[in-house]
Formats: C-alpha cells, structure tokens, sequence
C-alpha cells in the first residue's frame, strides 16, 4: 500500500478561523507575529460602524458603514432596506445633507451616529435613474403645479395595462 492510498477520502478540514489569518503554524520563529499587510488586511477588514438611521416617522433602523465606502454606496444600502431607489434619499447628519461623494469617514460620521433619512418623492428616482439632477426648487414647482391641475380637474388618468 502506497502512502497516498488514503488520501482523497473523507471530509477535508475545516478553514482556519478568520482571527487567525495570517499567523501561520504555532512553532517557528515568526509564529505568532504579524506583519505590516496583516495588520492592515485585519484594519480594513473591520473598518465598519453603526448607525442609526431615522426617518421623519420616528422609525428607527440601525445600518452598517465601511469607514472607507462611499455615501452613496450607504445610500443604496438604506434604499434597498427601505424598499426604494437611491435618488430618493438624503442623509443628514445633524441637519446637514452629507455629500454622495464623499467617504463615510470624510463625512465625520462615527460609530452610534444618528443620521436623518428623507425618502423624496418618485420623480427624483425617475429623474436620477435618468441621469438628471434638477434642482430642489424645479421639483418643488412641478410638485405644485401637479396639485394645481388636479384640483382643477385638468388631469387625466393613465391607465395602464394589466395582464390578467
């Protein structure tokens, strides 16, 4: 019996604990030592903090941020948990509208932060899904403008259609 007759058969291992990336084997010189890139892989691995996020209803839900992502990309994460498109939230962090821009951690924004979250109306997903930014006030006149026409009862319906 040759010495590989055994292998192949059976579970394999199980992976190392994440904690333990990077150590190596006990014994050995280096054993138990980190290096500068475990350090950083480790650091940026759990660069995250929690936030709070409140709407205007009271309700709040408590989100994730990478120091490092982008507020935009926080932006999609409370769209998808809140069950709407990105370009109809503003975050705000004591009254101020953070930039999409910018970094989570260029934001100011720490661990157990309370942010504001302001879910706007449908047009500005069918705008910004359109790749159109309009300012607020071109919004807000159009919003008027639509509750000015139904009052007078010069809109129409539209119907759609449905398959049955």
């Amino acid at each position: 019996m040759s010495k590989a007759a055994g292998k192949g058969k059976g579970s394999p291992p199980p992976p190392p604990p994440p904690s333990a990336a990077g150590y190596g084997k006990a014994g050995g010189k280096a054993a138990g030592k980190a290096t500068k890139s475990d350090a950083t892989v480790t650091s940026s691995s759990s660069a995250f903090i929690s936030l709070v996020l409140r709407r205007l209803t009271g309700d709040e839900i408590p989100v994730e941020a990478q120091l490092d992502g982008m507020v935009d990309t926080l932006r999609i994460s409370v769209g998808k948990q809140l069950g709407v498109s990105r370009h109809r939230i503003k975050l705000l962090k004591e009254g101020q509208v953070l930039n999409n821009s910018s970094t989570v951690r260029e934001s100011g924004l720490e661990d157990g932060n309370v942010l504001t979250a302001i879910i706007l109306p449908p047009v500005y997903a069918a705008l910004g899904g359109a790749g159109i930014k309009a300012p607020d006030e071109v919004i807000a006149a159009k919003m008027d403008l639509h509750d000015a026409l139904s009052q007078a009862g010069k809109l129409k319906p539209i119907h759609t259609a449905t398959s049955a």
